[in-house]
């Protein structure tokens, strides 16, 4: 083929769908009003392609580009392309928006009143343009700029009409989520509408006419369970309803859906947002795609090719996006996949999109196993054939999962003979998991796991633990580090990929760091790359891509400062600072002096928004007048650099706040719209959110002028316990 799905979107899909979108504006006869630009900014955000009235300024359509059908399905993607039209609200002449993979499109209308992205869809849903296996590439772009063409006419003339089809199946789900018996049966109704399109659409005719049966969800559900599905039509009197009131027209909706869209995934995360709607800090949240298929190229270089017995496994699989997007990469047959989650609601979306990846051929005896089973239930028996085990663990706080870690450390004290790594401090739950995994799976399978960055990294006891579990529990082979951008929206932590073989630590450790956002890479030319040789420095492997090799003993002796040598920037500062500054004279190291230093705690507590008084703009205006002594404050919590005289932030002393005025404060910030944050917190009162502020005020320091200000005069205008606590620290003798 001319273009496949793992080629760059940039330099690959990008110039065809400019091509295209400039000859569309031809074919109309609008290329002297109108132009198409390419990556435009919107505030931060960059958009792939615009259609600008030369005259105005103002855009008539934002085009996003992705590589795969499944991309354009991604709610993700379909809210990151319905975000930039939000951003443009001034600059737009009409808000339309396009996602497209090039050979399908979705096309959408932004309006406030329908703020989910599915209320946006325009008829008839998803376009099917052409195939890059069917056509040339002068051939498919023909048939491309004349797509543009037609759709940009009815977008000109304002003729278009919102699709119903999701709005509808969603809005009628969420009200009966609620309740078990009828969010399975008709679920089990809808979903065979939906699969039954897609087999029309395969021409495999094995599924009736849902009408045949009237309303009968036995019968409806035993007709689909000849075929398979079984997670989602295992009828039982105790968890069905027998008979369903479902409309004709919703069933006809989702037919044709599922006629136009095989794969499932628009309607698995629609379903999935449903579900686990407020279990996000749980760890409910979808592997992002295009990071699914990287995690299975790299599991499949460690591994090597699969023989027709070998089994993958996802542990924690959810709706099956990781599973999902190493069919391909991995070349897996139904029969090789074992796919598992805790969420029971999750299974059905399992069942429908693991069964629809294999539509043509799957039956009873040919299928996926898809089971539901906690984790920490698992035996070894349940992965004596797993070759390659690929997961994203739930990401949850220490501090969230007390109780939840308890039944992990029962299940590893038994596997491990008493000898729990984990068992410290608020050890995280996925580093938790992660040693659950590595002594149920056989020693030297192959285990690609999606894992916080941040573990990597930081100094703390947890920290210092995990690393050594990833280097001896997991082998540690290979680790991915890439930008956080638009990955795993719904959690705090970055991520990367560690690949290793459970139990059988490798001598050396393949380093590779990505400039290039994920969804930019072209996964064909990184699967290349992983073969080429490495030495131990930081050297381009691809446009994009640095990599090194660094020995299983230098990870080791760096357990407790942290792996900076992942990071070749920091790799290049760390060197800077020992040429420039750690052998020069005029300084001197920190730890030749007496006392301790180390990182400020100031917020740690909690309300450090209140603390930090200028990351509010409304509470900061309101008081502005009645605060004559905020302090510098070094928040330090997203500048790359800082001027350290000025600091980054003002800081709330409530050492020199009338105890009136301090009280209106707390309570008009407790009073301020929510505030809208990706950790969980805890609620505080006003009172505790004072206590707060009158202790980290006593822990205010000096600048260094005043310090040697008052060690030469002995004159100052700091408090009491301020000028003790600068004594304790030998500020000044």
């Amino acid at each position: 083929m001319w273009i496949t799905y793992s080629d760059s979107e940039v330099a690959n899909f990008h110039p065809v769908c400019e091509t295209a979108l400039n000859r569309a504006l031809v074919l109309l006869g609008k290329n002297a009003q109108y132009r198409v630009l390419h990556h435009q900014y919107t505030g931060t955000l960059e958009m792939d392609f615009v259609i600008q009235n030369i005259v105005t300024g103002k855009y008539f359509c934002v085009i996003e580009v992705k590589r795969t059908p499944a991309d354009i399905h991604s709610a993700r993607y379909q809210y990151q392309a319905l975000s930039y039209v939000q951003m443009n609200a001034n600059t737009n002449e009409e808000p339309f928006y396009i996602l497209t993979n090039l050979e399908y499109a979705f096309s959408f209308r932004y309006d406030s009143t329908r703020p989910r992205v599915f209320q946006q869809m325009l008829k008839p849903g998803l376009f099917h343009i052409d195939d890059f296996s069917a056509s040339t590439e002068e051939s498919f772009t023909n048939n491309l700029s004349e797509f543009f063409s037609d759709l940009l006419a009815d977008f000109f003339n304002n003729k278009f009409e919102y699709s119903v089809t999701l709005e509808e199946f969603a809005t009628h789900m969420e009200q009966i989520k609620s309740n078990s018996k009828q969010w399975k049966s008709h679920l089990a109704v809808l979903l065979y509408e939906y699969i039954r399109g897609a087999f029309t659409f395969l021409h495999r005719n094995v599924l009736h006419d849902i009408r045949i049966f009237g309303n009968d969800v036995p019968k409806i559900c035993e007709e689909a369970a000849a075929v398979n599905f079984k997670d989602i039509f295992n009828y039982s009197e105790s968890e069905f309803e027998p008979q369903h009131n479902i409309t004709n027209s919703m069933l006809s909706n989702l037919y044709d859906l599922g006629n136009q869209n095989v794969s499932g995934d628009s309607l698995s995360a629609i379903l999935h947002q449903i579900v686990s709607f407020g279990h996000e800090h749980d760890g409910e949240v979808p592997t992002d795609l295009e990071l699914g298929r990287l995690v299975a190229v790299l599991a499949k270089h460690s591994c090597g090719e699969l023989s027709e017995t070998d089994l993958v496994c996802d542990p924690a699989a959810g709706s099956g996006n990781l599973i999902s997007s190493a069919i391909e990469i991995l070349h897996l047959t139904p029969k090789q996949i074992i796919a598992n989650d805790y969420n029971s609601k999750l299974l059905e979306l399992l069942s429908l999109r693991l069964g629809l990846n294999f539509a043509i051929t799957v039956n009873k005896q040919n299928s996926p196993a898809i089971y539901n089973y906690n984790v920490v239930d698992l035996t070894r028996d349940f992965f004596c054939d797993v070759k390659i085990l690929i997961m994203n663990p739930p990401f949850v706080a220490g501090i969230n999962c007390v109780t939840r870690k308890e039944e992990f450390y029962r299940a590893i004290k038994s596997l491990a003979h008493g000898d729990i790594k984990t068992n410290v401090g608020q050890m995280p739950l996925e580093a938790v998991f992660l040693e659950l995994i590595t002594l149920l799976v056989n020693p030297g399978t192959t285990i690609a796991c999606v894992f916080p960055k941040t573990h990597l990294l930081a100094r703390g006891t947890e920290a210092r633990i995990i690393r050594k579990l990833i280097i001896e529990n997991l082998g540690l082979n290979t680790i991915f580090t890439y930008p956080g951008t638009g990955i795993f929206d719904d959690v705090t932590k970055d991520t990367c990929v560690l690949v290793g073989k459970a139990l059988q630590p490798s001598e050396t450790i393949k380093i590779l760091s990505s400039y290039e956002n994920i969804p930019n890479l072209d996964s064909h030319r990184f699967e290349q790359m992983l073969n080429d040789e490495y030495s131990s420095v930081f050297a381009s492997q691809m446009p994009g891509v640095v990599g090194r090799i660094i020995s299983k003993s230098e990870f080791i002796d760096s357990i407790n400062d942290g792996w900076r040598a992942l990071n070749s920037e920091m790799v290049e500062a760390v060197t800077f600072v020992k040429e420039q500054f750690e052998n020069s004279k005029v300084f001197e190291r920190l730890d030749k002096f007496s006392f301790e230093i180390k990182r400020g705690g100031a917020g740690n507590s909690g309300g450090s928004d209140l603390m930090f008084i200028s990351s509010s703009c409304e509470l900061l205006e309101q008081y502005a007048t009645q605060l004559s002594n905020l302090k510098v404050g070094m928040r330090n919590a997203k500048l790359g650099t800082f001027c350290v005289g000025n600091g980054d932030s003002q800081f709330l002393d409530s050492s020199h706040i009338d105890a009136d005025l301090l009280e209106s404060i707390v309570v008009t910030y407790l009073n301020l719209p929510g505030r809208e944050s990706k950790q969980q917190r805890k609620d505080k009162t006003a009172e505790q959110l004072k206590q707060l502020l009158n202790r980290e005020a006593v822990f205010l320091v000096a600048s260094y002028i005043d310090c040697f200000q008052i060690s030469a005069t002995g004159k100052h205008t700091l408090s009491d316990n301020r000028v003790e606590n600068l004594r304790k620290c030998n500020f000044f003798t």
